[in-house]
C-alpha cells in the first residue's frame, strides 16, 4: 500500500500500465462458504430488491469478477479474479461494510471495478452524476464504467480490460472506440469504507466537453448517469472541486488524485492529500 495518508481511498498500485502491461487472469476460486454470512447476504439482497421494486430503481443480479490477489512483476500489473455476483456484493461490501472486520474482508465479495476519467480535447476531466434511478450511489459523482464481468473472458481465461472499459463507455455514453485516442491504467485502488477494489483508467477522447455532454441521454430510463460533471485539467482545480461536491464517490476522488499524480507529480499529490485530510465525501452507504 502507498505510505501516504488517505482518508477515503487507498492505493494498492500506482503506475502507467498500457494494454501490454496489465493482465487480468481468471481463477475458479469461489468465496469460501460461511453460514452466517450467507444468511446476511440473503437478508440484505431481499431488502434491497424490495426497496428497488417499490422505488422503480434499476437492480438485478448478475455475475461479476471477484478480486483475489495482485502482483507487479517487471513493470507489469497482474490481477487474479474469481467468481462472485451482484447480490453477494450488495450483501457484503455495500450494505454490510461495518461487519467486514467481523467476518474478514477476504470472505467478502470484493468485485473489481474498471472505471475511467474522460479527458477531453479541450482540457476537461469528465465524470458522471449517477442517476436517481440506480440502486447504488444514486446522485453521486462517479467515474464512468462498471465491474468486470466473467463472460468477457477470452478462451485462455484472460480479460482484455481495456475492451471492457470501452464497452462500458459505449453503453453509458454511446462513445465509439474510435473516439478514444489513448487509454492508460493508473493502477489499483480501494474505497477505504466498503473496500471494493477498482482499476482506474485515464481515457483521452477526441471530443470536447460540449460534444461529450451532448451524448448523454438523461431521459433514458436505463441511463446510469443524468449529468456530466467537469473540472479543468489543471493543478489548482482538484481540491476546490472535491470540497464543493455535494456527493462524490471515493473512487472518483481517487481517480482525480491519481490523474493529478501522473500529470502534475508527487509533490502535487502529497499537497492534495494533505489538503483533503479529514474531508469525508457525503457517504451514505
Amino acid at each position: 500500500m502507498d505510505d501516504m495518508p488517505q482518508s477515503v481511498f487507498e492505493v494498492a498500485v500506482f503506475g502507467a500500465f498500457g494494454p501490454g502491461q496489465l493482465a487480468v487472469l481468471w481463477r475458479d476460486e469461489r468465496r469460501p462458504p460461511h453460514a452466517a454470512l450467507e444468511a446476511m447476504i440473503a437478508e440484505a439482497w431481499e431488502r434491497c430488491r424490495r426497496k428497488a421494486e417499490q422505488s422503480g430503481a434499476l437492480l438485478f443480479n448478475g455475475p461479476l469478477g471477484r478480486y483475489l490477489r495482485h502482483r507487479v512483476e517487471a513493470g507489469r500489473l497482474v490481477v487474479e479474479v474469481g467468481p462472485t455476483d451482484y447480490a453477494d456484493w450488495m450483501g457484503t461490501n455495500y450494505c454490510n461494510w461495518p461487519r467486514g472486520g467481523e467476518f474478514g474482508w477476504e470472505l467478502y465479495s470484493n468485485p473489481i471495478g474498471t472505471t475511467a476519467t474522460l479527458i477531453t480535447s479541450d482540457g476537461w476531466l469528465l465524470y458522471g452524476r449517477r442517476s436517481r434511478r440506480v440502486a447504488c450511489l444514486a446522485g453521486y459523482i462517479h467515474t464512468f464504467g462498471g465491474c468486470l464481468e466473467p463472460d468477457e473472458r477470452r478462451a485462455d481465461g484472460t480479460f482484455d480490460v481495456f475492451e471492457s472499459v470501452l464497452r462500458e463507455l459505449k453503453e453509458e455514453l454511446d462513445l465509439a472506440a474510435a473516439d478514444v485516442t489513448r487509454m492508460v491504467c493508473l493502477g489499483l485502488i480501494r474505497d477505504a469504507t466498503i473496500r471494493q477494489p477498482e482499476l482506474i483508467f485515464d481515457t483521452h477522447v477526441r471530443q470536447s466537453r460540449g460534444q461529450i455532454e451532448a451524448l448523454l441521454r438523461p431521459d433514458d430510463p436505463h441511463a446510469e448517469h443524468d449529468a456530466i460533471v467537469a473540472l479543468r485539467d489543471e493543478p489548482a482545480a482538484a481540491v476546490p472541486f472535491i470540497r464543493s461536491a455535494d456527493r462524490i464517490a471515493p473512487v472518483a476522488v481517487g481517480a482525480i488524485c491519481l490523474h493529478g499524480r501522473r500529470s502534475f507529480g508527487e509533490a502535487w499529490y502529497a499537497q492534495v492529500l494533505e489538503a483533503l485530510t479529514g474531508i469525508t465525501p457525503h457517504l451514505r452507504y
